[in-house]
């Protein structure tokens, strides 16, 4: 049975009591039993974490129940990228030691829910044909975004582009400035220059780089920046030069460097002008043209044999260089 709103008051006094000393979250945690893989957090972004997570363990492992993952889902909001990524590894620690971190989800009609954190775990139990531990809580909408975000932030290291994408979301869907800095701890700022990026860089394009865990904010600021500029490529030229066998966060840093180079190459100074003959003819190159310009007293005729002689001219060139 769905423990109805006992989620929203541990998520208002989370947030309430949050210490205002992030020093005061640096105490060892205290623990009876060495924790699994899943179960181990990771880095800290909001002091509202700590709060929420202890505040909350309990009356989680209270209120447990198993439920059939095929009855469960999505959450409207993503906050990665691939859910699949590094699965395997969940699945080996779930096969060994049980799902030791319950998911959390919410009744929304007949005997469906909806997942408001634990994707990877749903589908990792989904995958190795188990039920699915959880507590299943009866929050309204703005909560189960908050706890979202808090709870990713106890136990995800989500990547910037995840984070911004999430932003994006929320922000779209009418959720306020206060909600976005309760659930991620950001300011208006930072939310904006998030959204800027998301808004900027086609979704395709981050896809294709994927959630580049390890890189922040700046390398993404100057793929953005690149992009708005006049040399920028169309988005599919732009795809193909994304090395897909790097890793995420090489793909990055490579189509950076890819895009600096066609901007110089394009800004590049123009070549010398070189003139023939006795300045009878002028030529003007540029990094992807050639202009032949005849002066006045230029026999013409010289430009149409230079014209009928371009292909003899080209395939005598692919000969010698290829």
């Amino acid at each position: 049975m769905a423990r109805k709103n006992v989620f929203s008051k541990t998520l208002r006094s989370a947030l309430n009591d949050a210490p205002e000393d992030d020093s005061a979250l640096d105490a060892p945690e205290q623990s009876e039993r060495r924790p699994a893989a899943e179960d181990l957090p990771r880095k800290r972004s909001n002091p509202n974490v700590a709060v929420f997570r202890d505040s909350f363990q309990e009356q989680m492992l209270r209120s447990l129940q198993d439920v059939d993952p095929e009855r469960i889902d999505s959450s409207r909001f993503k906050d990665r990228l691939n859910v699949s990524e590094d699965l395997e590894d969940l699945k080996a620690s779930i096969q060994d030691n049980g799902q030791q971190v319950p998911v959390l989800l919410r009744k929304v009609g007949g005997d469906r829910y909806e997942v408001v954190y634990g994707r990877r775990r749903i589908l990792a139990c989904q995958q190795l044909g188990l039920q699915v531990r959880a507590m299943v809580v009866e929050i309204s909408d703005e909560d189960a975004v908050i706890a979202q975000g808090l709870e990713n932030a106890a136990r995800l290291e989500n990547s910037y582009i995840e984070k911004a994408l999430f932003v994006a979301e929320i922000s779209d869907a009418g959720y306020t400035s206060d909600t976005i800095r309760k659930a991620l701890g950001i300011d208006k700022t930072q939310a904006s220059k998030m959204r800027g990026v998301v808004r900027d860089i086609p979704r395709e394009v981050i896809t294709a780089i994927g959630a580049a865990h390890g890189v922040g904010r700046r390398p993404w600021e100057d793929l953005r920046k690149a992009l708005s500029l006049d040399t920028a490529p169309d988005q599919a030229r732009l795809l193909s030069m994304i090395d897909r066998d790097l890793p995420s966060p090489d793909r990055l840093k490579g189509l950076n460097a890819k895009l600096k180079q066609l901007s110089s190459a394009r800004n590049a100074p123009p070549a010398p002008q070189v003139r023939l003959g006795n300045g009878d003819f002028q030529l003007n190159r540029t990094p992807r043209s050639l202009l032949v310009k005849a002066g006045r007293s230029a026999p013409e005729a010289f430009l149409r044999h230079l014209e009928d002689e371009m292909e003899n001219i080209y395939q005598e060139w692919l000969k010698k260089n290829t």
